[in-house]
């Protein structure tokens, strides 16, 4: 209960600071901070592997590689993304609402009961680790080769043609 108590809060302040920054380099951070903080909160909690996991391929994977995207890539214009954020804050909370209703009924419904009354038993951490590094392997490897195709086309869309490369130093 405890690190539920000090870590909601933490992932609450950094998930709002990651929506609400103008600069898309300082909000992927917080969002790699929050990311950071659920996995800590899972470690906590005594599901080692899903923090791990989370630490692995959302911190160490898909957040650096935003982070790598938008560095290499041209500066945009923070001051119309100031400017149009008061416009846009309606429209966010009107996307939020519902799915913040789903979650809430969910929750009040809680977990599944099979037919003898009694609830699901937890996966074991053995069986979610062969399942994910034995059957699902084609598809991280899939999800690898395609966030490079990513990042290289970040790199080659941010090239601007008319300029000629730099000479190396040295």
């Amino acid at each position: 209960m405890i690190p539920l108590l000090i870590l909601s809060p933490l992932i609450l302040l950094a998930a709002l600071g990651a929506v609400w920054k103008a600069r898309p380099v300082h909000a992927a951070l917080l969002l790699a901070l929050t990311l950071a903080l659920v996995a800590v909160f899972y470690l906590t909690v005594g599901a080692e592997f899903v923090g791990l996991v989370q630490f692995m391929v959302y911190v160490g994977g898909v957040a650096i590689l935003i982070v790598f995207a938008l560095l290499i890539t041209r500066p945009g214009d923070e001051a119309a993304e100031v400017a149009r954020r008061p416009r846009s804050l309606a429209l966010g909370l009107s996307c939020v609402a519902p799915v913040l209703g789903l979650l809430l009924y969910a929750f009040s419904k809680g977990l599944p009961v099979d037919v003898a009354g009694e609830t699901n038993p937890p996966l074991p951490v053995k069986a979610v680790g062969m399942e994910l590094f034995g059957n699902a392997v084609p598809a991280v490897l899939a999800v690898a080769v395609l966030l490079t195709a990513v990042l290289i086309g970040a790199a080659l869309f941010a090239r601007d043609p008319g300029k000629k490369p730099e000479p190396p130093i040295g």
